[in-house]
């Protein structure tokens, strides 16, 4: 019943979010902007609100009746195949993210924590507070540089190979594996000291089987519930790689139908449908993942 409570949680809070960002995205845009002698006149608009309630009546009645997320800027595409096509590239980097994130996150953890206290500590923690420390759009410019200039076997570009992928995954785990890294090495430092650990060791067990089957075993509960904002990290980070490799994503995709413009605010291709596509599936990404979170929990620590 408890772990029931746990996950209708998650999923009314999405709800009321995503109700939000309809509401958000559905609210008109549409300046009365006259060409004056001085400049642009901008009026104000009076039909605000009707507008407001035409777009939403609008938008669910094309979501019910003709089941469309409505046009897009191609003419030829609708909404629902651009969200698939952009999901469908984006899903990939996500997966091997988050996977690349948890194991070498773990490993990194371990490796934080058996040198924090010997003369290499600095290839351990310092490491992770070094790469922790750099903006992660640094990071990517970097990488970009290097790869341009001196590294030219390797793409960084998209060429339209089932390879295009990687360096993009690899790119966008690079923070995930740092977060989970200080997650696990504190876990660990936690669990130092304890009493079972300390009859563990008069007993002779091997230091390799209390670190991995009692230590990490008992910190596996905390890793596995920052699994919610190991994703976050992903995502945040995956906007950035797929705007700089030019990556036909999920994240660059809503990008562009937000289709900002700094003087006007919302340009022309401006696409709702998109937008809320998007959102809607990234959301119920994070829904699972929170799902997958309080489970493993009550595996791990049935308290």
């Amino acid at each position: 019943m408890k772990l029931t409570k746990q996950m209708l949680r998650p999923l009314l809070i999405s709800a009321i979010a995503m109700l939000f960002v309809i509401l958000l995205v559905l609210y008109p845009r549409q300046l009365n902007i006259e060409y004056g002698k001085f400049g642009l006149i901008l009026h104000p608009n009076d039909q605000i609100w009707s507008q407001y309630v035409e777009n939403i009546t609008g938008f669910f009645r094309e979501l019910f009746v003709n089941h469309s997320l409505g046009p897009t800027r191609d003419s030829q595409i609708t909404a629902s195949q651009t969200i698939i096509q952009s999901m469908n590239n984006s899903i990939v980097i996500i997966i091997v993210a988050l996977i690349f994130g948890i194991v070498f996150g773990t490993l990194k953890g371990i490796l934080d924590f058996k040198l924090s206290n010997s003369k290499f500590s600095i290839l351990g923690n310092w490491t992770t507070w070094l790469i922790q420390s750099i903006p992660d759009f640094m990071l990517v410019l970097i990488v970009q540089w290097l790869t341009i200039r001196h590294l030219r076997w390797i793409p960084f570009f998209p060429h339209g190979d089932w390879s295009d992928f990687i360096l993009p995954s690899i790119l966008v785990s690079i923070y995930p594996i740092i977060y989970l890294a200080r997650i696990t090495s504190a876990s660990l430092a936690t669990q130092e000291g304890q009493l079972y650990i300390r009859v563990a060791r008069a007993k002779g067990i091997k230091e390799r089987v209390i670190l991995f089957k009692h230590m990490l075993y008992n910190s596996m509960a905390t890793i596995l519930t920052h699994i919610t904002p190991l994703f976050v990290y992903i995502l945040s980070n995956l906007l950035i790689v797929e705007i700089f490799s030019n990556y036909p994503g999920a994240a660059y995709r809503l990008y562009l139908a937000i289709d900002y413009s700094r003087y006007i605010g919302t340009g022309p291709n401006y696409e709702p449908g998109v937008i809320i596509g998007i959102v809607f599936c990234f959301m119920v990404l994070l829904i699972i993942l929170q799902f997958f979170s309080q489970i493993a929990k009550r595996k791990f620590d049935p308290r």
